[in-house]
């Protein structure tokens, strides 16, 4: 027999040596299952969209497009797609998509100014767009901004910041 601490009763050694295999071996059988993935992703850790509620944004980075000629701004919400400065093939582009809510101002000229941030904590602005929304809002509905970051090489920031205003 074997006191326990703290419990004030005896364990026959027997019971106490099944119980501690029991968890013995469900701890090495989970253990032996359990496989881990490592994967090293070179990309954003995280986009913060500063705004005032009327647009939403998704960024698709790392799009790699053939050449393409600067948007004159404003884009034109219809025109769908618009092009920050000119894109060379090969440079490393990002993609953002830009969405309407409810709320935003119709026929109103936006500005969308994007920046990144280093992993030191240096804050660089990359571009600023500017685009005009439609005539009539119609929630849902998007426009694609294209930047060229000017490189075939591009080190990712530790995170992005889109203000529209």
């Amino acid at each position: 027999m074997v006191g326990l601490p703290l419990v004030h009763r005896k364990v026959r050694m027997l019971y106490l040596v099944v119980f501690v295999a029991i968890i013995a071996i469900s701890v090495s059988a989970f253990a032996a299952s359990t496989t881990v993935t490592v994967t090293n992703n070179a990309g954003y850790q995280g986009v913060l969209v500063q705004d005032n509620g009327y647009f939403s944004v998704a960024a698709n980075f790392y799009v790699v497009n053939t050449a393409q000629t600067a948007t004159t701004p404003p884009l034109a919400w219809a025109t769908g797609t618009g092009y920050d400065n000119n894109l060379v093939a090969g440079d490393w582009d990002i993609t953002f998509t830009v969405t309407v809510n409810a709320g935003a101002t119709a026929s109103h000229t936006y500005t969308m100014t994007v920046s990144s941030t280093a992993a030191a904590g240096t804050i660089t602005q990359l571009f600023t767009f500017t685009f005009t929304t439609a005539a009539t809002i119609t929630a849902g509905t998007s426009i694609v901004v294209i930047y060229d970051t000017g490189s075939a090489t591009w080190t990712a920031p530790a995170a992005i910041t889109v203000a529209i205003a």
